[in-house]
């Protein structure tokens, strides 16, 4: 190689195969994250619904009671997907739909909000910001109209993972137990009992405390936001709720977010 390829070349052909391996592995992780996402989702409905499985196991063979309970939590999920989503899934469309209408609001009151600042000799400069609403808002617009075939394919897909997770949760509540020993088996039994005990009942605690907490926000938020007027009030609500999972900064995030559009919108 030496001889063939002068140390300019091989420069050159060195820095393309890293580029050239980089984007492989590039590719690579985010095909396996999304693996990994499927499968943590997939052990979290698992972990949650063993509770009541353990429960039936007592009376009913497991894999009976496995099925009993993917059942009725089936039908729970379908009653509300027929009952809450569609509403949800209307309001997000109507928003998304009146989002380029909404920047421009917000560019329209950032107008106001500046002469009202150098009326009352506030040293406030929101030109840029109203620049960047102006181009957020057309490129806004461009996307809404090109983005029928790719809500198509997106649905597809969600509907494959969903699936996937289904079907991978199923077989981990049957043979989730087995499947723990063996991860675990390098752990000294004693520890092991111990580990195991503590943190199914803390996950347990603090995933149903969450689910709780979430359910709770959306409920008492969708009744106060229609009591108010305010518009796409149980979308908010359940964004609201639905970001109440996420550990600390959930919450903050889904109040601020869904106050900056109100904010906007009225």
């Amino acid at each position: 190689m030496n001889i063939i390829f002068s140390p300019v070349q091989r420069f050159l052909i060195t820095w393309l195969l890293l580029l050239v391996a980089g984007w492989f592995t590039i590719g690579a992780i985010s095909y396996i994250g999304e693996i990994v996402s499927i499968l943590i989702t997939a052990g979290l409905v698992a972990f949650l619904l063993n509770y009541p499985v353990a429960k039936l196991q007592i009376f009913l063979p497991r894999s009976l009671a496995a099925g009993l309970v993917y059942l009725m939590a089936a039908l729970i999920v379908l009653v509300i997907g027929l009952t809450i989503v569609p509403p949800v899934f209307n309001q997000a469309r109507q928003l998304w739909l009146n989002f380029p209408d909404l920047l421009e609001s917000a560019r329209l009151q950032l107008t106001e909000f500046q002469a009202w600042s150098e009326l009352n000799n506030l040293p406030f400069d929101v030109g840029i910001l109203q620049q960047q609403l102006s181009a957020k808002a057309q490129e806004e617009i461009e996307a809404i109209a090109a983005t029928s075939f790719g809500l198509v394919l997106g649905t597809v897909n969600w509907f494959f993972d969903l699936i996937l997770i289904l079907v991978i949760s199923f077989y981990m509540l049957l043979d989730g137990e087995r499947v723990w020993d063996n991860l675990t088996s390098i752990i000294a039994p004693k520890v092991r009992d111990v580990f195991t005990q503590s943190l199914e009942g803390n996950l347990q605690s603090f995933v149903s405390g969450q689910l709780l907490l979430g359910l709770f926000m959306a409920t008492t938020l969708s009744i106060a936001f229609w009591f108010l007027g305010v518009p796409y009030f149980l979308l908010f609500a359940v964004f609201i709720g639905a970001m109440e999972l996420i550990p600390f900064i959930g919450a903050t995030l889904g109040i601020g977010t869904v106050g900056i559009i109100v904010a906007f919108i009225d």
